[in-house]
């Protein structure tokens, strides 16, 4: 009976249900929890959208910047090789051009205070730059087709890129999808590089490298003189004389001459020689002591074992003199013969290497082409780990009829560790236009660029933005 009972009472009870006051607090419960949900939801998502605007900002903006650095790179290419015999003579070789001018500026201005032989113009409006550079255009072979002028500027905060022609070789034809439009003819259509571009603002270096401390680390202990050991222990390699200005064989000093090379053009057939048969000269760098001279490996490990810090810059310098109007060297043709400098592993003779990869590759560098040319060579680099047991390394190989017959001369060899290696850009920047003399002494432009996506009725958007220095040491004569 009593179990009849409780039974009944908790029927009726749960027949009762919800009271409204319950029902209100519920869903009022439920409606923050939903508004608290919806705002997370809707910041989630505003800030996916902010973040994907902004990712792609910044990507937009890196590769505008890398195509305007390759494009910068380039500037005040001004020689190469041209068609026919060298001016001394069929037996000297081809023939090389003479400084193409129409890549300088303004050289010719009767006020010589007006005169520029920089390669570039910069005018700034409203913060946004536009920027004009010159330089040669090569074929596949090296030889010259013509004189380009690149522009970069902003319009309607569209940032642009357009090309022209100033000169081209008797005959030249351009595509019609050229880049560049052709000499004297309508300009192309720019094109659109970048949209919605708040920032384009390009800044030339202070002329010089400054704040610049060198520690010499080749020839040891800060001496001035230096030997080049020839090496012969391979198949490939073929012997040739070193000798020092006052004409002692293998001696040293400041400057040593490096003749005799062998050459891998065929006379009788004239032809150079198939691959199994050609040879080149290496010579290694040593100091100059006065122990006869040994086996390379021998007297690298003594007098130029060289190491090399990861991340550390070097600079290899070097002068290599104009040798004189008549000297077979002045056949040299880039691209066919070769010369470099390097380094090779102590013992084995081999590149650096690391799982078989190469750590550092050679510098290529021609002989000077005429007695203008001051001769300067000078190579920086660093390396992606630390490499030990290393020596400077010259390698020769001559493939053009004559010029195996010429003479090389190296001068004050040097390999510097460099503590620093900056540009600097002033605030207020360097007035290029305003210092025409010392344009053409700028070795360095500074990009700062700003791209913005994502942009609602008038309001900021995600930024993109990219600051680079971009190395121009082509600009000027003296290059």
């Amino acid at each position: 009976m009593n179990c009849i009972r409780h039974c009944e009472r908790s029927a009726a009870i749960h027949k009762e249900g919800f009271t409204l006051m319950e029902l209100l607090v519920y869903m009022a419960i439920v409606g923050i929890i939903v508004v608290i949900a919806g705002e997370a939801f809707s910041n989630s998502t505003k800030f996916r959208v902010r973040t994907d605007n902004m990712i792609r900002a910044t990507q937009e903006a890196e590769n505008v910047a890398m195509l305007f650095k390759e494009d910068a790179a380039q500037l005040g290419a001004k020689s190469s090789r041209e068609a026919g015999d060298a001016a001394l003579g069929a037996e000297y070789g081809v023939q090389f051009s003479a400084v193409n001018e129409n890549v300088y500026m303004d050289p010719n201005n009767v006020d010589e205070d007006q005169r520029d032989f920089s390669s570039f113009t910069i005018t700034t409006t409203d913060g946004m730059s536009d920027v004009k550079f010159r330089r040669l255009r090569y074929d596949e072979n090296g030889y010259y087709e013509a004189v380009e002028e690149v522009r970069w500027f902003v319009e309607n905060n569209v940032l642009k890129r357009s090309c022209k022609l100033l000169a081209k070789k008797v005959g030249l034809v351009v595509a019609n999808d050229d880049p560049c439009s052709d000499v004297e003819a309508a300009d192309k259509t720019p094109v659109e590089m970048a949209t919605s571009v708040d920032s384009f603002y390009v800044i030339p270096a202070t002329p010089g490298v400054v704040d610049e401390t060198l520690q010499q680390i080749f020839p040891p202990n800060n001496a001035t003189q230096f030997r080049l050991i020839p090496r012969t222990d391979d198949i490939k390699l073929a012997s040739f004389r070193t000798e020092n200005a006052g004409g002692e064989e293998n001696g040293g000093g400041t400057s040593v001459i490096i003749r005799d090379f062998v050459s891998n053009f065929n006379v009788s057939t004239e032809q150079v020689f198939d691959s199994p048969n050609q040879k080149i000269n290496q010579a290694f760098a040593v100091k100059n002591e006065d122990d006869a001279v040994a086996v390379w490996s021998n007297m690298c490990s003594s007098y130029g074992n060289l190491t090399l810090e990861a991340n550390q810059v070097y600079e290899i310098s070097f002068n290599v003199p104009y040798p004189g109007d008549d000297d077979k060297s002045l056949v040299f043709v880039p691209g066919k013969d070769h010369m470099s400098v390097g380094f090779r592993v102590i013992g084995t003779g081999d590149y650096p290497r690391l799982n078989g990869k190469k750590l550092i590759d050679d510098f290529l560098f021609f002989p000077p082409l005429d007695s203008r040319g001051n001769g300067v060579r000078s190579m920086r680099f660093s390396v992606p780990q630390q490499i030990s047991n290393v020596c400077l390394a010259f390698t020769f190989a001559c493939y053009s009829p004559l010029v195996s017959q010429g003479r090389i001369t190296i001068e004050n060899l040097r390999v510097n560790k460099v503590a620093t290696a900056t540009y600097t850009f002033d605030d207020p920047p360097f007035d290029a236009e305003a210092h025409k003399k010392l344009k053409q002494n700028v070795k360095a432009l500074q990009l700062l660029l700003k791209v913005s996506r994502g942009k609602k009725n008038g309001g900021p958007g995600e930024t993109g933005r990219v600051l680079i220095a971009v190395p121009i040491p082509s600009n000027g004569p003296s290059d």
